[in-house]
């Protein structure tokens, strides 16, 4: 066997020699899958099983009792394992307890981890759990930033939206909020919608006044600002808190950034199966129109 679910994770160099190693007792048909998968290993993750079969010109069946040969439930299962390595990569041996960094970093370095650490603890609560839902389960997501904040709260947007459906980033001073107008249709039909409100210090004088008219509308609010903002929990709990404070000449993006990309993961995770199909059309789309 190669890798089970229940196994520790490897890297994918790892599970590239262990589908080396079974090549030899392979038959024809599972020697071409596996082929296929060690050529091909960065985008496993975006295969199906008949995606697969198709490729390999073999069964849909055939690549099934492949994966059940290694220890996997099909294709999900795989990708599980993978998603796992990927998060798990050198975590057991490669981190070294005194990393070899120029001394006027030491001291940024200790910071950045620490709030890296903090973050992850917020996304063990209770109310990320909440807050997940908030945007999972939302007919359409809104998401805004301010100033220096504003690029990666486009990026945001842009990540979630290949998560899931209707997420639209918005300027207050570009549009004036004309796309919430434009939804009070919706509104009156009792869609659900929620905003996702990214700030830092020095904050932006319209970021509570935003946050004021989405309480008052009935939007669900979600706010990631930094350590000293003292004004969140005025207008939502839904609240991440992420350090920005390293030492560095300007305030640090470092743990912000990992506590949006977790959200969009963890959105992604909800429902594992529309999530395939979703990035199975939008990859189809991206190489029709030849973008990579």
């Amino acid at each position: 066997m190669i890798l089970k679910d229940s196994a520790p994770s490897a890297d994918f160099r790892t599970f590239a020699e262990n589908l080396q190693i079974e090549l030899p007792g392979l038959s024809r048909r599972e020697a071409q899958i596996a082929q296929y998968m060690l050529l091909n290993m960065d985008d496993l993750s975006f295969e199906t099983g008949a995606s697969l079969a198709g490729k390999v010109g073999v069964s849909e069946v055939t690549v099934s009792r492949f994966l059940r040969r290694l220890g996997y439930e099909g294709m999900r299962g795989l990708k599980r394992e993978l998603h796992k390595q990927i998060l798990n990569r050198g975590l057991n041996d490669k981190i070294p307890t005194q990393l070899d960094v120029p001394r006027p970093f030491t001291d940024i370095l200790k910071y950045e981890l620490d709030a890296l650490q903090d973050v992850f603890r917020q996304c063990a609560s209770p109310m990320w759990i909440r807050l997940v839902r908030a945007v999972a389960d939302a007919d359409r997501v809104y998401v805004t930033g301010f100033q220096t904040v504003r690029g990666i709260a486009e990026d945001c947007a842009r990540r979630l939206a290949l998560a899931r459906n209707d997420v639209q980033f918005i300027s207050v001073h570009d549009s004036m909020l004309t796309e919430w107008l434009v939804s009070e249709e919706k509104r009156e039909n009792q869609a659900r919608e929620c905003l996702i409100l990214i700030d830092v210090v020095n904050y932006a004088r319209e970021a509570p006044i935003l946050a004021k008219l989405c309480k008052e509308s009935n939007r669900d609010l979600i706010i990631v600002s930094d350590e000293t903002c003292h004004w969140a929990k005025n207008y939502t709990d839904l609240t991440i808190h992420a350090s920005t404070r390293s030492g560095l000449f300007l305030e640090s993006m470092v743990a912000m950034t990992a506590a949006l990309n977790l959200l969009v993961h963890a959105v992604a995770e909800q429902d594992s199966d529309a999530l395939e199909a979703r990035m199975n059309s939008w990859k189809a789309t991206a190489k029709t129109l030849n973008l990579f």
